[in-house]
């Protein structure tokens, strides 16, 4: 029977997951936002809360079908020393959930720190709360998948955004210059104005910030990465567990 409550708990968590993230997902797709804080900290409690259940209830339950069979019953007090039995429950039903929400906490007050001493430069409001949810979902050790598929979407993303910027500017130098030139033929341009464009197109080349952060005005966010990421690390936990040697941080 221990063996049927564990498989059940293992299907349930990452549906619950699955069905959080994919609702939080249609809901930003078709409200073209995310929820108000406050809901998505009450989706944390109640997503945490079933975790520290599942293992507080496996935990009891592995104690009393020990305690009905003749040969585990010499596993538990007083035949044998509690601390067996508190090593065997830590290794099987506590350790996970401890981990993943310590885990999420962490990054929580990473990112809320981050915020206050950045004035919320990096992180949207949100952000804090969809990456707790997306590493308790995701759980101990595949959470250090999931924050590093974050992170690199989030570099190409930038890198990506850079450059198309980049490619502006560029574009918008050479049509300058251009413009310069033609006037410059016609003698509408005296030589004072002349100069101003040249040295205006040569503040583009150069990268100048100002004029970059004009030009293009936006920021590295992960905000659109963390529920994606998720749920892609949910669809291939199998994958994960059996190609990628992370499952070795497991005790």
């Amino acid at each position: 029977m221990n063996w049927f409550v564990s498989f059940l708990f293992a299907i349930l968590r990452p549906a619950l997951g699955l069905i959080i993230l994919a609702g939080l997902l249609l809901y930003w797709v078709l409200k073209k936002k995310f929820p108000q804080e406050n809901f998505l900290k009450f989706i944390i409690y109640i997503f945490s809360g079933a975790i520290i259940f599942q293992s507080i209830f496996s935990t009891i339950l592995n104690w009393w079908l020990w305690s009905k069979q003749g040969i585990t019953q010499q596993l538990l007090p007083p035949h044998s020393p509690i601390a067996y039995v508190l090593k065997y429950s830590w290794q099987h039903y506590l350790f996970e959930p401890v981990i993943t929400i310590l885990s999420a906490l962490i990054i929580f007050k990473i990112i809320t720190s981050l915020n206050k001493k950045f004035n919320n430069v990096f992180f949207y409001d949100e952000e804090p709360y969809l990456a707790a949810l997306g590493i308790l979902t995701t759980g101990w050790p595949n959470c250090l998948i999931y924050l590093s598929l974050v992170l690199f979407l989030g570099m190409v993303f930038h890198f990506v955004i850079l450059c198309f910027y980049q490619i502006i500017n560029w574009k918008a130098k050479r049509g300058s210059l251009r413009n310069a030139q033609t006037a410059e033929r016609a003698g509408i341009l005296s030589e004072a104005k002349k100069s101003e464009a040249v040295c205006a197109s040569s503040k583009i080349h150069a990268g100048d910030f100002g004029t970059f952060s004009k030009a293009s005005p936006f920021r590295l966010s992960l905000l659109y990465f963390w529920l994606p990421s998720a749920l892609l690390v949910l669809f291939l936990s199998g994958i994960i567990s059996k190609y990628i040697g992370i499952t070795q941080l497991s005790i």
